[in-house]
This record gives structure tokens, C-alpha cells and sequence, in this order.
């Protein structure tokens, strides 16, 4: 009888640990997969502000909804700086192995060199664009900042996607490139 339990302790524990383990697919989707979300980093990106503002659709959300924002910066500080903490969470939450351990550390130190860039450059173009600056000053602190932040961006990016594929490879994931 004694055995029976330990065998099915055993068991029981065995199916604890294989649960408490990430999928390959989870490892992909939340380290490579959701740099998508940073396709418009950039002047990109505040030209899609500029229009969602046009539009009424520049939005700001808290822990009860999402709302339109007052402003860039509102927009900067209440959506894209929440959202990118919610992916950074994300992949914090993800059981590293000797396997992952690389992309998700490369993937963190891309998701937080985003997130500086927001805190800084963003907000300071963000401040620019709502007190009504001459296009040409607006224009060049977003070729200055586009200048100083794309190279360590897309070296940062390369890492990701130079670990990811490999490993999406290994584990049989789809990965469509366009």
C-alpha cells in the first residue's frame, strides 16, 4: 500500500512540475513575438499619435478601463508605458531554463530600453507636439532621437530575433516572415 501512495505522490508531482512549465510556443509569443508591438517605434509611431489624436482614438487606461487620453503625454504615460510593463511581465513570468535563459533576458533588455525611451525621449516629443512647437522642431527631435536610439534598437531587435528563430525552428513554430 505504502508504494501505491508513493508511486502516485510521485505521479501527482511529476504532472505539478511538467504544469508549472512553459511552452515552447509561450516562450516564442511572449519574447519575440511580441516585439510586433514595437513595428512603429519612432517617427512612425508619433505620426499613428498624431492620427489616433485626429480621430478621437488616442487612448490612456487604468485598472478599471480604457478611455480617451488628454493629451500625448497622458497617452505616453497611462498606455504605452502600462502596456509595455504588462509584456515585460509577462516574460518575467516565464519559467527561465538554460534554453531560454537567453531570449528572455535579451527580449527584458529590449522591452526596457523601450521603456526608457518613453519615459524620456517620447515624453519630451510628446511635449513638444502638445505645446503647438514649430513642425521642423518637432520633426528634428524625433530625427535626433531616431539618430542617438536606432542603432542600439536594432541591434537589441537583431538579439531577439537571432535567438528566436533558432528556437522556433528547434520546436517546430510556425513563424511566417513578411
Amino acid at each position: 500500500m505504502t508504494s501505491k501512495i508513493k508511486l502516485l505522490s510521485l505521479l501527482l508531482l511529476s504532472i505539478f512540475m511538467q504544469s508549472c512549465q512553459n511552452t515552447p510556443e509561450e516562450y516564442f509569443d511572449r519574447t519575440a513575438l511580441n516585439t510586433n508591438t514595437l513595428t512603429e517605434f519612432g517617427g512612425k509611431d508619433f505620426r499613428t499619435m498624431e492620427q489616433n489624436k485626429k480621430g478621437n482614438q488616442l487612448l490612456a487606461f487604468d485598472d478599471k478601463s480604457t478611455f480617451p487620453a488628454k493629451s500625448y503625454e497622458d497617452h505616453i504615460l497611462r498606455f504605452k508605458i502600462p502596456y509595455i510593463d504588462q509584456i515585460i511581465g509577462k516574460i518575467k513570468d516565464l519559467k527561465p531554463t538554460e534554453e531560454t535563459t537567453p531570449l528572455i533576458n535579451a527580449s527584458l533588455d529590449l522591452f526596457e530600453f523601450v521603456k526608457g525611451k518613453y519615459k524620456t525621449d517620447y515624453i519630451k516629443i510628446a511635449k513638444l507636439m502638445e505645446s503647438n512647437a514649430p513642425q521642423e522642431e518637432i520633426d528634428n527631435a524625433i530625427a535626433e532621437m531616431e539618430k542617438t536610439s536606432f542603432p542600439e534598437f536594432d541591434a537589441k531587435y537583431k538579439k531577439v530575433w537571432d535567438l528566436a528563430m533558432p528556437y522556433a525552428k528547434e520546436h517546430g513554430i510556425q513563424v511566417s516572415t513578411y
